[in-house]
């Protein structure tokens, strides 16, 4: 029988080994070192030390490198990243046997919080360089992920106004002694509320019983607080507040109502590059179709020929921003765009009365007017002009056409036009297949960044930290996709 292999743990090396040899030549910790090498951190933002006092400290290169590795392999824990330096040899090497502490490397990602944006862009240029960005056709899309915190901490706006209401009889009472506890309790840590209040069972009962055990110096600051985070919500229209990340909004995912926020990426075809990032409050997608397009083109210095997005970005008021931008985009109208409630066929939807703009009226499918009738204001903040028939009686088809009693009525928006515009561009056979396009383009690189890199939600909080995330997981996305060239040969860093 053959000897078995085992481990030999006398042996021992004649001359101690080269780091070099124990890194294979096209491993990703080479791949990270060329790419940051070849940047000049000062220009894109990075701090540099004031002060030379005091111990020397790890270089911007060296921290980069280290997070940059650890993202590749799905590692974004500061405490993490430093149990790694010492365990894995690639990193070793990359790290030059250097170990920074988890505290080092929290604080270099919180003081380069808006440099990681531009690092994104160095990422897209060195992309365009290499010619792997097409400019024929891009996609926007949006991804929900969890925020970094509780519902257990959150409470609907209904909560803070009784709240305060309940606050403001008790203070009235004895305004002269809130003065004086006010200047006693001047130290208190602002925008925080007390621990007896980061809960919602605790909020409800306090409520109910009066705020009986703060003090009065305790009720004014909580007053404050409050007051301030109710602005926050109506300045947003929001419903819900969450204690733990006060900038994260309730919306859906999958299905399920949670806090997070809603990372918008846009991506081109030619090899799936993110050419554009960001990171929004708010749980729908209809405002930000321009605001991309316009991120991209900022990070790009050029204009896609064509964008396309899904129905989410569909709104008449971001299609004219567009046209007006002279940006080409196809987006999927919402199947409700148009359609009246009584009409079950589609003979009487919207679309399919003519606008005659010389007369300013619709002329129906039956051939009859609807003129001007007034200007109302809607729900959206903008005004629209309201067109009425006024045959409709005597009409054979009224029932079908509209249940109202006054009659038929159809609302003329600043933005009908443009809409009008995308349902016949939408007409081509050949922009319905760039539609058709969309979640080829973009489905892969959100489920590779959702399914192989493991990222379901947030590790930091607050707008400014994910938004930094994000563009941290942009730039690995698309480091990978630079790494597979480089590793061919083909890349120029150049």
């Amino acid at each position: 029988m053959a000897k078995e292999i085992d481990a030999d743990y006398s042996q021992s090396f004649l001359l101690p080994p080269s780091l070099e040899d124990w890194v294979s030549p096209d491993h990703p910790a080479r791949f990270i070192r060329m790419f940051v090498e070849s940047l000049q951190l000062g220009d894109l933002g990075f701090r540099e030390r004031e002060s030379e006092e005091g111990r020397p400290n790890y270089s911007n290169e060296l921290l980069l490198k280290i997070w940059l590795y650890g993202y590749f392999h799905k590692v974004r824990s500061s405490r993490e990243l430093e149990r790694v330096c010492r365990n894995e040899m690639p990193l070793i090497w990359l790290s030059g046997m250097n170990y920074p502490d988890h505290n080092t490397l929290w604080r270099f990602f919180r003081n380069n919080r808006s440099s990681i944006k531009q690092l994104f862009k160095q990422t897209v240029h060195f992309a365009i360089k290499n010619d792997m960005v097409g400019f024929a056709l891009q996609a926007v899309d949006g991804t929900k992920v969890m925020a970094d915190a509780s519902k257990q901490r959150s409470f609907h706006k209904g909560d803070i106004k009784r709240l305060l209401s309940s606050l403001d009889k008790l203070l009235d009472e004895r305004i002269s002694e809130i003065e004086e506890r006010e200047e006693q309790e001047s130290d208190l840590p602002e925008f925080r509320l007390p621990e007896d209040l980061q809960d919602r069972k605790k909020l409800k009962k306090l409520i109910d019983e009066g705020l009986k055990d703060f003090s009065l110096g305790e009720k004014a600051n909580l007053k404050s607080e409050l007051e301030f985070h109710l602005a926050d919500l109506e300045s947003e229209d929001a419903n819900h507040l969450n204690i733990t990340d006060h900038e994260s909004r309730m919306m859906i995912n999958n299905g399920r109502k949670e806090f997070g926020y809603n990372a918008q990426g846009v991506i081109d075809a030619k090899e799936q590059i993110i050419i554009g990032s960001k990171v929004s409050c708010e749980g729908v997608d209809h405002h930000h179709l321009t605001e991309m397009i316009e991120e991209a083109k900022e990070n790009t210095e050029k204009v896609s020929k064509e964008t396309v997005a899904d129905a989410g970005y569909f709104s008449g008021e971001e299609l004219k921003k567009a046209e007006d931008n002279g940006h080409s985009v196809l987006v999927n109208i919402l199947p409700t765009v148009g359609k009246h409630p009584s009409d079950k066929t589609g003979d009487f939807s919207k679309d399919k009365f003519r606008y005659d703009r010389s007369n300013d009226q619709y002329i129906c499918p039956m051939g009859k007017a609807l003129v001007y009738h007034k200007t109302a204001k809607k729900r959206q903040r903008y005004k629209v002009k309201v067109y009425w028939c006024k045959s409709f009686q005597d009409c054979p088809h009224r029932n079908d056409c509209s249940k109202e009693k006054g009659g038929r009525k159809i609302e003329r928006s600043p933005y009908d036009g443009a809409i009008k515009r995308q349902r016949t561009k939408q007409e081509l056979q050949a922009n319905k297949d760039l539609l058709s396009k969309r979640k080829m383009i973009v489905e892969p690189v959100f489920g590779w960044i959702k399914h192989n890199l493991g990222f379901r939600r947030w590790s930091y909080r607050g707008l400014e930290s994910v938004n930094a995330q994000w563009n941290f997981l942009c730039t690995t996305i698309n480091l990978k996709k630079l790494y597979i060239k480089w590793q061919k040969g083909d890349l120029s860093f150049g």
